[in-house]
């Protein structure tokens, strides 16, 4: 189980000279300030990461790379400014202060929209690292964690014929601070598997995917969790070799709780992050508050959750996360904050600020994002589906958020004919636009699943975590042969 801490111990991100990381984050501030900004934050991040790709057993790639730096923002009459440096020294840190604010205001003069960063301060030390931290963990061990699971999934049928590891971890201290007055340290690991299984016979060569994600250690992840990720991609590979390819149509959907995630995540979620609204680019702009789906639909938004890929207790701007309802009741409730878009709108600030690196600016970005489960049971609901299909997990795809289009492929599937399983199918793909697909809704299911992911957006990437129940969807188009 993990745990959170607000100790008054000091953890130390590594810089020169002998002080306190907290000494450069106030002399930024006060640099940034003193030059005529009237809002400045900084983050110093300091991470280690580790990249292992292993196939059949054998490590094809090997990175471990360290990053330290600091981002610093200024804000000054509705304009802002952001750079980063690497030197971590106080002439650095106050030179490249005085630069930003410098920048800001001279954007200023050309700014005609006018407002202030106003939110409330947090002060607090967290670690979030689980039983056994990342950074604490020889190499050796994740790399023969990896091979062990390679041979355990090449093992699994003489048909498969590549079992892929690809195993990644990333163990950040934050501190952010601002001139408002908040000042937050996090310690956080993250880790991730995506097993690929490639099969093969006389017929056909089929691939499949599984992605796992947590927020802590290598200690979190149980022997059962371990078992899905050999499992679950080494089934669906060997089930495709006997699949067909689908007739395109109009049917009744099924989706997996991957396909409903990937739905949510990228054609609804990315239109409900404040700076789409404020750049004008969301296909639910002003929409609030108005009917999007039935009523038995709830899409959440929750930073958190403990132990989950996208969790934090703070996000990257030092603001407190919560749970975020974006559609209460088939209704649109609530959108994805930064400091920025927040006082922009006029609205809270709810902690979906995030930043890929120090390098990187804050944007409002999801975290785990969700539909809440209903009370249908699987095997009821295929048996009262009496024509139609059932689309597992996504290969790819694309959104517009502007018009809520998107268009997703699923990996697998397989046909409902008079209420029960027939055959597996493959190379289906579902379209549409999100408005359109939700009130096509009609049953959501009891069960949950999440995947892991990254998503990308302006430049960045972010780990993520998306999902749900399966559900139904009511005569909607599926393409195929």
């Amino acid at each position: 189980m993990l745990g959170y801490s607000s100790e008054n111990s000091r953890h130390s991100i590594p810089i020169r000279g002998g002080y306190e990381v907290e000494d450069l984050a106030n002399l930024a501030i006060e640099t940034g300030i003193d030059t005529g900004a009237s809002f400045v934050d900084i983050r110093l991040e300091y991470t280690r990461k580790t990249n292992l790709d292993v196939v059949n057993e054998v490590t094809r790639n090997t990175i471990l790379a360290t990053e330290k730096g600091a981002g610093i923002r200024a804000f000054a009459d509705g304009s802002w400014a952001f750079g980063y440096t690497s030197d971590l020294s106080k002439a650095g840190i106050k030179n490249a202060a005085k630069s930003i604010t410098k920048m800001a205001i001279a954007a200023s003069k050309w700014t005609e929209e006018r407002y202030e960063i106003e939110a409330p301060s947090f002060q607090d030390l967290i670690e979030y690292k689980g039983k056994i931290p990342i950074d604490k963990t020889p190499v050796e061990y994740k790399i023969d964690l990896a091979k062990r699971l390679s041979k355990d999934m090449s093992q699994v049928d003489p048909r498969v014929k590549s079992a892929r590891i690809v195993y990644r971890d990333i163990y950040t201290e934050l501190l952010v601070a601002n001139s408002l007055g908040t000042m937050v340290r996090q310690e956080t690991g993250r880790l991730v598997f995506i097993p690929m299984c490639t099969a093969k016979d006389e017929r056909s060569t089929q691939q499949a995917h599984l992605a796992l994600g947590f927020t802590g250690g290598l200690g979190d992840v149980s022997d059962e969790l371990l078992q899905m990720l050999v499992n679950e991609p080494s089934r669906v590979a060997l089930s495709l070799l006997d699949s067909k390819a689908v007739k395109g149509g109009v049917y009744d959907v099924i989706a997996d709780p991957p396909l409903n995630g990937a739905m949510i995540h990228e054609a609804f979620g990315h239109a409900c992050e404040g700076d789409s609204l404020t750049g004008g680019s969301s296909v639910l702009q002003d929409r609030m508050g108005t009917r999007v789906g039935p009523e038995h639909i709830n899409l959440f938004d929750d930073t958190t959750l403990k132990g989950h890929l996208g969790s934090a207790v703070y996000d990257w701007e030092g603001t407190r996360t919560k749970r975020k309802q974006l559609v209460k009741d088939g209704v649109l409730s609530e959108f994805m904050h930064s400091l920025d878009t927040a006082s922009r709108l006029e609205m809270e600030a709810n902690g979906a600020a995030r930043a890929m690196t120090f390098m990187y600016p804050p944007i409002p970005r999801m975290s785990n994002t969700f539909m809440e489960p209903g009370d249908w049971n699987l095997d009821e609901l295929i048996e009262d589906t009496k024509e139609g299909i059932i689309m597992c997990n996504v290969d790819y795809g694309y959104t517009d958020s502007t018009k809520g289009s998107f268009m997703f492929k699923s990996v697998h599937g397989q046909l409902i004919e008079n209420g029960e399983r027939t055959d597996i199918v493959r190379d289906a793909s579902i379209a549409g636009q999100i408005l359109d697909i939700l009130p096509k809704i009609d049953a959501i299911c009891s069960d949950f699943f999440y995947d892991a992911g990254s998503c990308g957006t302006q430049g960045q990437m972010a780990w993520v975590m998306s999902g749900g129940p399966h559900i139904r969807l009511k005569q909607v188009p599926v393409g195929g042969v």
